[in-house]
């Protein structure tokens, strides 16, 4: 495990890299790799040379189509617990497949990593990135005799690094400098809007609070959205926290 984690740390590219990061789940029996760059994007992710990052893992073409035909994205259970937690964290897949059925209610969607399609469990690393935005490294088993918990308490610390590691080479190379898209920064009205729309006010309400009209309430809160890069008014709230942009106001007003 060691050889291969000194692999991922040498490697250059993502294709090696993923390759060492596979190698170093199957030292400890966890032999499919899945790296979620954004729970947000439904795509696969690739290597420079365009091949599938989940075909060098060793995914079946239909565990890959799943994913992306069902958009599987929105209902992982693995991904809703990593957005609670930074802690790597083992999991059955008994229990995430009853999770799923939760998370996906009526729209159909049938979670892959399930006993029946062979999946025994796993262990994933959160990674929280710029932007509110949440991605995981996760190493997948079929063998139903691997301790999980134990795997996870000896060598927890190593995968973390690992993930962590290739996560910064995924993202290398990317525009992903958090100042620019923040280089024109919010007015102070638009920060007041946005305050008003973290203490819950509607357009109607926050109008009545800066004497504008409702229209000129949704315009100041929209801009900040588009300023934030943010694609609804609780992203843009969260982004605002992020950033220490959002300030108290006596919500007694």
């Amino acid at each position: 495990m060691q050889r291969a984690y000194a692999r991922l740390l040498g490697a250059s590219d993502l294709l090696s890299a993923a390759k060492a990061l596979k190698a170093i789940g199957d030292a400890v029996g966890l032999t499919h790799p899945a790296v979620i760059g954004d729970y947000s994007d439904r795509q696969l992710l690739t290597a420079e040379n365009g091949q599938a990052l989940s075909e060098v893992f060793g995914w079946e073409e239909d565990f890959q189509r799943d994913w992306v035909e069902q958009s599987l994205n929105r209902v992982s259970p693995v991904g809703a617990v990593c957005r609670v937690t930074t802690r790597p964290f083992s999991w059955k897949s008994e229990v995430m497949a009853s999770l799923a059925e939760e998370l996906a209610g009526r729209s159909g969607r049938s979670w892959h990593l399930t006993p029946e399609r062979g999946i025994a469990g796993g262990i994933s690393v959160p990674i929280h990135l710029p932007r509110c935005s949440v991605g995981s490294v996760t190493w997948v088993t079929r063998d139903k005799a691997i301790d999980l918990a134990g795997v996870l308490q000896a060598h927890g610390d190593l995968l973390r690094l690992a993930a962590l590691h290739f996560m910064d080479l995924l993202y290398a190379g990317r525009d992903n400098d958090i100042s620019e898209p923040y280089a024109a920064l919010l007015s102070e009205r638009e920060v007041e809007c946005l305050t008003w729309v973290a203490l819950g006010r509607t357009d109607g309400e926050i109008a009545e609070l800066i004497h504008r009209s409702p229209t000129t309430a949704r315009f100041h809160v929209e801009n900040a959205m588009a300023k934030l890069e943010a694609r609804n008014r609780a992203q843009a709230v969260a982004i605002a926290c992020q950033l220490g942009l959002i300030h108290a106001i006596d919500s007694e007003r």
